[in-house]
């Protein structure tokens, strides 16, 4: 097994193997519940991390071929994968949901942050670049859901708030304030600017 981890309830537990597949259980009988869940990556690859999204519908699972895969545990259906990285020559070492669930991170060997949508399974913004010289390998959500915890395999945790993913612009005018018609020209020639600073 390389990874495990609890439903925010208890009364599940997802258990990944190297093998790309997963199994829940029933925490009160020790029994599996379902048949295992599959991710498609192959089996030199492996599931690196398992997540509940914090009501108990959505698993998450990340992969050594730079895929996170989503299963909606209700309906049993599969959402995915993401590619969470532009080249599989990277893995997905971590993954976590936000408090509120709507946020899923997914931390990169290629040294890359991102967040995802697990409703559309799409990326909230860019990826941020922690790291030029280490992978990342954990993520973890604050309780109140503002901040992103990073940890490389160089030892280096940072800190992210969230809405630097979610809400760049909105981010970058809380930090620096609205951009100049000429700024805006000059770094995003073509590109409308939005009124997010008003």
């Amino acid at each position: 097994m390389n990874e495990v981890a609890f439903s925010r309830d208890g009364t599940r537990l997802a258990t990944a193997g190297g093998d790309g597949t997963m199994r829940l259980w029933n925490t009160a009988t020790g029994r599996p519940v379902g048949a295992p869940l599959r991710t498609g990556s192959g089996p030199d690859t492996g599931v690196q991390d398992v997540a509940f999204s914090p009501d108990g519908t959505l698993l998450a699972a990340s992969c050594g071929d730079g895929t996170v895969w989503l299963w909606n545990l209700v309906t049993g259906r599969i959402v995915g994968p993401l590619h969470a990285t532009s080249s599989f020559r990277y893995g997905v070492s971590a993954v976590a949901f936000s408090p509120d669930g709507k946020l899923l991170a997914s931390a990169d060997t290629d040294g890359t942050v991102g967040l995802w949508n697990p409703a559309t399974g799409q990326l909230v913004g860019a990826p941020i670049q922690v790291s030029a010289q280490n992978g990342v390998v954990s993520v973890a959500f604050s309780p109140d859901g503002k901040w992103l915890a990073s940890g490389d395999d160089g030892g280096t945790v940072r800190l992210w708030q969230a809405s630097l993913f979610a809400h760049p612009y909105a981010a970058l005018c809380t930090y620096v304030g609205p951009p100049t018609p000429q700024e805006w020209n000059q770094y995003a020639s073509g590109e409308p600017q939005p009124r997010v600073c008003g």
